[in-house]
């Protein structure tokens, strides 16, 4: 169970890590979407949103648990780093 509750982890951190790479190292961001910061990291949430529900609905619930605490840790990083009032 721990273990797959880690791989849980890392599967939820892949799309807000892309979402971070993105929006720190490319140009992509500031050409599509710059009037709009959050999209992006709203877009990765969303992934991850879909994915916990096909995990769960597979019956792999330590898999969705591991990425649910993942999106958790994400958006509260994102909160924090940006200093959005709650």
């Amino acid at each position: 169970m721990k273990k797959k509750l880690g791989i849980g982890i890392l599967l939820g951190a892949i799309a807000p890590l892309i979402a971070y790479l993105i929006s720190t190292y490319t140009t992509l961001f500031e050409k599509t979407i710059a009037e709009k910061p959050m999209l992006i990291y709203a877009v990765a949430v969303f992934i991850n949103l879909l994915a916990i529900r096909f995990l769960f609905k597979g019956e792999k619930e330590a898999l969705a648990k591991g990425v649910l605490a993942a999106t958790c840790i994400a958006t509260i990083l994102y909160i924090l780093t940006h200093k959005l009032s709650i």
